[in-house]
């Protein structure tokens, strides 16, 4: 057998290859210096063979990351060993995943593509959500668990089945039966943008109503607070304090948020929207997703409208203006004022958070940042 180990923080990754029985057991025990390791993943992806000795070993090191309090995660678990693992009950004391259903989209319809991946149709019940390459699979995870909580929690989402590699990419394969993109709906037919930017609102308001399960959902903005320091290297000492101060400023709320809700990540099916793509999907004010939601469609400068939903620049800021009509239609006069000091600082944030995870697009996304939001942001500051 061959194992190889990485690390990333205090994460140890061993990949498993060939055989896990009596032999290489001993080797497997000799990799696992877990020493400061506080999440311990064993990848089964090419290991179809578990015997008694190497269950002892997995055993050995479950006990040994409970002893100190950390985690142990066995991922790419094929149908034979995960019945080893059944028949043992280790099934039952660790956490384990399947292997992935492996797909490929040569020849399957384009839906649209964005900033973090592609939505290709699979057949007329299903489409799949495929991340771009370099983003973590356990977004894909993350995602289709995020949906099955928004689903029982009423938010009008899509069914997610399972998660799916495609060659080093994964992604996540929802229930729509015969759904369009709603950025499709809407390109077919710009004379109607009034219409579509209501179906939106009501959508966002109906998801910013349902109250989220924190045992389930991150809070946003305590992750955000992680996420600007991660992205400090951006700033200045001022900026980053500002920046801050902003995001304490904003309201608290037990309510769910999507934090990518446009146009893309929402199909329509007998004539309603339904939400697609959860991976953020968390707990926090209404306020992230129209902060979003603006920097898609309501910032000609940063090109997003066609980027992101291939809806021309300027009938996106006509979507935009609609939506917010709609929107705020119903809220009191001072958060619509919170809402215009703030909305710049609002839409940089999903930009902030790509930095963090999306490489291939960090250098426009820094310009993004730097050059045309920052500046918009500071400019608050001194007009205070």
């Amino acid at each position: 057998m061959n194992i190889a180990t990485e690390t990333a923080g205090d994460t140890l990754t061993v990949k498993l290859d060939g055989r896990l029985d009596g032999v290489a057991a001993p080797s497997l025990d000799a990799k696992l210096v877990l020493d400061g390791v506080r999440e311990l993943v064993l990848d089964f992806a090419k290991c179809h063979y578990i015997s008694s000795a190497g269950i002892r070993s997995v055993l050995k090191a479950h006990q040994a990351m409970a002893k100190a309090q950390g985690k142990m995660v066995v991922t790419n678990v094929s149908p034979h060993v995960r019945e080893v693992f059944d028949l043992t009950g280790l099934s039952d004391m660790i956490t384990i995943g399947k292997k992935t259903r492996e797909i490929s989209i040569e020849g399957l319809e384009l839906l649209s593509a964005g900033v973090c991946g592609e939505c290709y149709r699979l057949d007329h019940e299903t489409v799949v959500k495929v991340y771009n390459e370099g983003v973590e699979p356990e977004i894909a995870e993350r995602e289709k668990q995020y949906s099955k909580a928004a689903f029982v929690m009423g938010v009008p989402t899509a069914i997610s089945y399972d998660v799916v590699s495609c060659g080093t990419r994964s992604g996540v394969v929802y229930e729509l039966l015969d759904a369009e993109l709603f950025s499709a709906v809407i390109r077919k037919d710009l004379g109607n943008l009034d219409r579509y930017a209501k179906m939106l609102s009501d959508t966002a308001k109906t998801l910013h109503a349902a109250k989220g399960d924190k045992t389930i959902l991150p809070d946003l903005k305590h992750r955000l607070r992680g996420i600007i320091r991660d992205a400090g290297y951006l700033f200045t000492s001022e900026e980053s304090e500002y920046l801050m101060e902003k995001l304490e400023a904003l309201p608290d709320s037990d309510t769910c948020v999507h934090f990518d809700l446009h146009s893309s990540n929402i199909m329509m099916q007998n004539g309603e929207l339904v939400i697609i793509d959860m991976g953020d999907f968390s707990t926090g004010s209404y306020l992230f997703d129209l902060g979003l939601i603006y920097m898609i469609y309501g910032i000609p400068e940063l090109g997003l409208s066609m980027l992101a939903t291939k809806i021309p620049t300027e009938e996106g800021l006509a979507f935009w203006n609609h939506f917010a009509g709609h929107y705020f239609a119903d809220k009191s006069a001072e958060e619509r004022v919170f809402w215009e000091e703030n909305k710049y600082f609002l839409a940089s944030l999903r930009t902030i958070y790509a930095v963090t995870f999306l490489p291939g697009l960090r250098s426009e996304l820094e310009r993004w940042i730097k050059d045309i939001l920052l500046p918009r942001i500071m400019a608050t500051r001194r007009a205070a």
